[in-house]
């Protein structure tokens, strides 16, 4: 009220309560590439340093015979793949680690870290279409990874509408979806 006590003042929001509307989407978006990243670094040691075993008559983990050239793609996109979880994860703990008065710092940490996790998303499903290309007859890789693929472009792109409509600037962008 103003000092007359009738009329309401022209800011009903002090500037505390007005900066704490504000979402910062940093954090959430951080999270789900450090998941990612941690989630490769796991699996690479799974596949290099645990045995497993293929077996013909397996429907979940067949032998599937590679080519040369399909050999060294695989190696290529497994390689590249693997130089990303570490770029990944040192984007998103610098995001996660500067101060949110440097928003647009943490932001842009926040989106190269996302960027990166897309790529390395689409290296691998790079690779495991060489694999599935190798042995058409594999109907559970047919099943399970476009599956789990999709349910990895869904999260990248929920990411990156929140991190577009996080302080109300990219909703105009967004506002479509």
């Amino acid at each position: 009220m103003s000092m007359d006590g009738k009329t309401p003042h022209l800011l009903p929001l002090s500037l505390s309560a007005a900066t704490k509307n504000i979402r910062d989407d940093v954090p959430l978006v951080c999270g789900w590439v450090l998941i990612n990243a941690f989630t490769l670094a796991v699996a690479y040691i799974a596949v290099e340093y645990l045995d497993a075993s293929c077996s013909q008559s397996s429907f979940i983990m067949p032998c599937i015979e590679l080519t040369d050239a399909e050999a060294a793609r695989v190696t290529a996109l497994f390689i590249g793949t693997l130089c990303c979880a570490p770029a990944q994860a040192a984007a998103a703990a610098l995001a996660l680690l500067l101060p949110c008065r440097r928003r647009r710092g943490r932001r842009a940490l926040a989106y190269l870290a996302l960027t990166v996790t897309v790529l390395c998303h689409c290296m691998q499903a790079g690779t495991v279409w060489v694999f599935l290309a190798a042995d058409p007859g594999y109907i559970f890789g047919w099943i399970y990874f476009p599956a789990g693929y999709c349910f990895f472009a869904v999260c990248d792109f929920l990411s990156f509408r929140a991190l577009l409509g996080g302080d109300g600037w990219g909703m105009q962008y967004v506002a479509y979806f």
